[in-house]
């Protein structure tokens, strides 16, 4: 089930669960920090206890024959799988080398015998490669962060280009309009373009009117099945132990909500479940 939600909403439906509506006790600064800080730890449980690729992407690594160490994709949180790309259609998935056998120079023959480690923001591999090949990576990247900039400018034509100052968008991104007073800009768009102070997005405002007064571009997540309530609550319970309330209600919904989501995560694929992983094939194809 699809679960869109902006961070303005995020915002409201987290004061009103701390019964602060109407306060700004918590800034909308510190309190989109409580909710970027709470999509993290959701995030993690999602990926942590059951690898069902919610949000697994990939990456090409083009190897230098002489080099064995390669940069991570900037959004690198965690490595799901790695395969060397043997031929247009055919790959070999590649195993992670244990850290004694990190100084492992004998020639490479077989695929099994290349190998892989992730050290800090660079996979390395061992032996060190020879050769000019593709490593196709699988991995999980690092929560987007909940986003919310004010605009000053627009252009408008089959596409929009917002002008927003620095911003951390990328192209990809939902998008929201929030608080333009010529409501046809508060709509979903989608990231197309990004520059160092402005956002472009495929909303087709040719036929629109120049805004009369700008509002803001914010970030517009899916939280799938009512995920999202995890990060209100626990926003929620941040802001009551600021104000030194008791927060003891929230903190048992949330532990009844953990439980939940855990179970609801997995078997995502109930037609396919896991099973134990074939590692005798590892050995069966050859590296030329």
């Amino acid at each position: 089930m699809t679960d869109l939600v902006n961070l303005t909403e995020l915002r409201l439906l987290t004061r009103q669960r701390a019964d602060q509506e109407n306060s700004q006790f918590v800034n909308d600064t510190e309190l989109t920090r409580y909710l970027n800080n709470s999509w993290g730890e959701l995030y993690s449980l999602i990926n942590e206890n059951f690898n069902e690729d919610y949000f697994t992407t990939t990456s090409t690594v083009s190897m230098v024959s002489g080099t064995d160490t390669y940069d991570l994709p900037s959004d690198f949180y965690k490595m799901r799988g790695v395969d060397l790309v043997v031929t247009s259609t055919e790959s070999v998935p590649l195993k992670r080398y244990n850290w004694a056998q990190r100084t492992r120079n004998a020639l490479t023959v077989y695929a099994r015998d290349y190998k892989y480690r992730v050290q800090k923001g660079s996979i390395v591999f061992s032996p060190v490669p020879s050769t000019t090949d593709s490593v196709k990576l699988y991995y999980i990247p690092s929560p987007k962060r909940l986003l919310s900039k004010d605009t000053t400018a627009i252009t408008r034509g089959t596409s929009t280009m917002w002008t927003t100052g620095s911003h951390e968008f990328v192209i990809g991104d939902l998008i929201t309009g929030q608080n333009f007073l010529a409501t046809d800009y508060n709509v979903d768009q989608t990231v197309t373009a990004v520059g160092a102070n402005t956002v472009t997005t495929d909303l087709n405002s040719a036929g629109l009117s120049d805004p009369t007064s700008y509002g803001s571009i914010e970030s517009r997540f899916d939280f799938y099945s009512g995920w999202d309530e995890y990060i209100i609550i626990d926003s929620a319970i941040k802001i009551m132990i600021k104000e030194e309330a008791d927060a003891t209600a929230l903190l048992l919904q949330k532990n009844q909500l953990r439980e939940r989501i855990i179970t609801e995560s997995q078997n995502r694929d109930a037609g396919e479940p896991e099973t134990v992983t074939d590692v005798v094939s590892y050995e069966k194809f050859y590296y030329a």
